[in-house]
């Protein structure tokens, strides 16, 4: 039976045993590098947030408290470390006014569940093609947001966390979170309306 992630730390940090550590490496690194390309769009600083990630998590496993969720914690440091990089660009990471009582429209709906559908892979063969152009454009559509909904669009739409862990992640409310998110879907569909349109015509597989 596989262990949990939470296990396998716990196993890491008494016995010192590195293969726990490995994996739980294995587990997470193609997640952590794409969640820090997407919102640094540069793959050798996608690259240091992953290997600076992994060894605070090295360093500190003492730290984590074995009644919290090991991802949380994990993609909290990846977090840091991208707004860490950037500072060093000199890019102000402001506070946003988010109005959160707008309905989420089916348009951005739809661009979400393309995120989702993406993410997930489960397509069959006949829609790569189409697909793959998807993931382009949203990949450079994702560039166009603001960093504050960038992150929490692609902690949400791509890897799932719910809000409350979002807002655990990146430090803020689960109603910033919320607002945030909304905004960026609606970004996204602004800068993907062709596609949206044209999609709107054709249901999604799931």
């Amino acid at each position: 039976m596989e262990l949990t992630d939470e296990a396998l730390l716990e196993s890491f940090r008494k016995t010192g045993n590195s293969d726990c550590f490995t994996t739980l490496v294995r587990r997470y690194q193609d997640r952590l590098y794409n969640l820090a390309y997407r919102v640094l769009t540069n793959e050798e600083e996608a690259e240091e947030v992953v290997q600076d990630t992994f060894l605070r998590i090295h360093e500190g496993a003492s730290n984590f408290r074995t009644s919290n969720v090991f991802a949380g914690w994990l993609f909290r440091i990846a977090h840091n470390a991208c707004l860490d990089i950037l500072r060093t660009r000199q890019k102000e990471i402001g506070n946003l006014s988010f109005d959160d009582t707008q309905p989420i429209r089916d348009g951005v709906e739809k661009t979400r569940l393309v995120l989702q559908q993406i993410a997930d892979g489960k397509v069959g063969p006949e829609e790569n093609v189409r697909l793959q152009e998807q993931a382009q454009l949203i990949e450079e559509s994702l560039k166009e947001l603001p960093d504050e909904q960038r992150v929490v669009v692609v902690l949400r739409d791509v890897e799932g966390f719910s809000y409350e862990e979002i807002a655990s992640i990146v430090g803020s409310s689960a109603g910033t979170v919320r607002s945030r998110i909304h905004y960026g879907r609606l970004k996204l569909r602004e800068l993907l309306r062709s596609y949206v349109l044209a999609a709107d015509s054709a249901p999604l597989s799931r």
